[in-house]
């Protein structure tokens, strides 16, 4: 029997302590069949000579929106790397209002109000919109901006008289009107009525995100939260879009979805103790799915963001606090809904992924997940906090009792940590965005960007959970520095347990998913601040090239 591909004259890095180094693979079906000489080379039909270059396993985002990605790369982009002042985002808008269609919409995304002064108001698009709608999606995606006409269209003229939903904050000026900036829940009062999305659209978002990840080497993403465009997803279909993607071909990552929380419904028929269950038609529910498309944990938002300074928090921002403003921020569901809706899902077998930016709303997420396994224990449910920006070291070891996963993003050190600080001042964001604790307190962490809100890179994410320092050259936390090592296991063998997949992914021995990265130097052998050089010359899916060259 001949088998499909050798890889030889490389430098694998497994990721396995029993066997960390090979020089050859080999792959058939998709799956790693042989290390080394396992297999003697003439046995393959097709053998790649790697010429000594270095290879890790494939990159897992455990938190990267990819549909999100997708469509972001459609909008104008404002992110400070491309819109750095008012000026230069106004001119942006400017310069897209121009070539748009009359009664098209003028979409932005990416704009943060630490690196322009101020948010943007309605009035500051009004003088450069040439009368079209306009939403700009602030970078954190929790809130966003939108113009006069845009309200118009929302069905409220003068922006007179908008409503604050629950969950939500709607600022307004002395004499009532809204100034544009809409926050968390509010955003669905403008965003619903921008055309929606369909399947098919979803389907090409999904493949441009895919295009874009294999070019940094990702091979695997969990993209969290679909299906609820008022909380988070861009449409009802964007499951259906990601089917459609795979039917065409064109879905080129492996991928997890999450549902959001408000997809999943009440089954009155069902209890345990007394409390409902919260699932799918048919019991469909995590885990369902092949290698390419699957079902992950449920996902909800319990707060918001840090730099946007809506992330609920035991005490109030300190930039706030001095400028004589109480704010702590929220939880976008009153706490019993919450609570109700999440022990539901528990029980009807899915794994949760909270949204816990806030230490307060760390707080509710743990006390929640104790209650839905005190009801009914699940030994390996592996629920998760998405994101853990703030917590104490009471709050982690709280965590590890209850077997949460972390999901921190180590990208946001640079390109959120100067907002952060600003935000809560130097004494407090000794609790944020903390890394290395995470390991100390014997958390497992599943590395993630949470793309578009940050580079989807997993080499500059890599280079800042090494180094931290913001892109202000702030050193941020730096006792909280962790390894090469430990990075990328993170990013590999981390994300695939986050997932119920480290049998299947997450490093590179026989019978594992044949997925990964070539690099154009060793991570392991150079400076800790030469990381973020390194760049991706081939990424292989399943044996196959994806990406690059070899």
């Amino acid at each position: 029997m001949r088998f499909d591909t050798i890889f030889v004259n490389g430098r694998f890095h497994t990721g396995l302590h029993s066997r960390n180094r090979v020089n050859a693979v080999g792959v058939h079906n998709g799956r790693i069949i042989s290390l080394d000489d396992d297999i003697p080379t003439d046995r393959f039909r097709s053998v790649h000579d790697l010429h000594n270059a270095v290879v890790v396993p494939g990159f897992n985002d455990a938190h990267h929106h990819l549909v999100s990605v997708g469509l972001a790369m459609r909008q104008v982009d404002l992110r400070p790397s491309h819109a750095g002042s008012m000026d230069a985002l106004l001119s942006a808008i400017a310069a897209a209002s121009a070539h748009a269609d009359e009664h098209a919409w003028v979409i932005g995304a990416g704009y943060d109000q630490n690196y322009l002064g101020a948010h943007p108001t309605a009035e500051d698009l009004d003088r450069v919109a040439r009368g079209r709608p306009v939403y700009l999606v602030h970078a954190s995606r929790h809130m966003g901006v939108a113009n006069t006409r845009a309200f118009e269209l929302a069905g409220f003229p003068g922006r007179l008289g908008v409503p604050v939903p629950p969950g939500g904050a709607v600022p307004v000026d002395a004499s009532g009107r809204a100034i544009g900036l809409l926050e968390e829940t509010a955003k669905s009062i403008v965003t619903e009525h921008i055309p929606a999305a369909n399947a098919d659209h979803v389907a090409e978002y999904v493949a441009a995100g895919s295009a874009a990840a294999l070019a940094v080497g990702i091979t695997s993403i969990t993209d969290p939260g679909l299906g609820a465009p008022d909380h988070l997803g861009i449409s009802k279909y964007d499951i259906a879009g990601y089917q459609l993607a795979r039917d065409r071909g064109q879905l080129g990552v492996r991928a997890t979805v999450m549902p959001y929380l408000t997809t999943l419904h009440r089954h009155d028929d069902v209890d345990t103790g007394g409390h409902p269950h919260y699932g799918l038609d048919h019991g469909v529910r995590s885990g369902w799915g092949d290698q390419w498309l699957r079902l992950g944990a449920v996902k909800v938002l319990s707060d918001g963001s840090l730099i946007g300074r809506s992330a609920y928090m035991r005490e109030d921002y300190e930039a706030d606090a001095l400028a004589g403003c109480a704010n702590h921020g929220y939880l976008q569901f009153p706490e019993s809904e919450l609570r109700e809706r999440l022990v539901g899902a528990h029980l009807a077998g899915w794994q949760l992924a909270v949204h816990a930016i806030g230490d307060a709303a760390l707080d509710v997420a743990i006390d929640i997940v104790e209650e839905a396994q005190r009801i009914q224990p699940r030994s390996d449910a592996r629920h998760r906090i998405e994101h853990v920006c703030m917590a104490s070291d009471a709050q982690l070891a709280r965590m590890r009792s209850v077997g949460l996963l972390a999901i921190p993003q180590g990208r946001f050190v640079y390109e959120l940590g100067d907002g952060v600080l600003r935000a809560l001042g130097t004494g407090r964001s000794r609790l944020a965005y903390r890394m290395k604790a995470l390991l100390d307190a014997g958390l497992k962490v599943a590395a993630s960007t949470d793309a578009p809100v940050v580079s989807a890179n997993p080499l500059l994410n890599i280079h800042d959970m090494v180094n931290r320092r913001t892109a202000g050259g702030a050193a941020f936390n730096p006792e909280e520095r962790i390894t090469v090592q430990q990075a990328i296991r993170a990013y590999t063998a981390g994300s695939a347990y986050a997932s119920h997949q480290e049998n299947e992914k997450g490093c590179i021995t026989t019978g594992m998913l044949a997925d990964f990265v070539v690099l154009s130097q060793d991570l392991f052998g150079i400076p800790a601040e030469e990381i973020a050089g390194t760049t991706v010359t081939a990424t292989v899916v399943g044996g196959g090239l994806a990406y690059g060259d070899l």
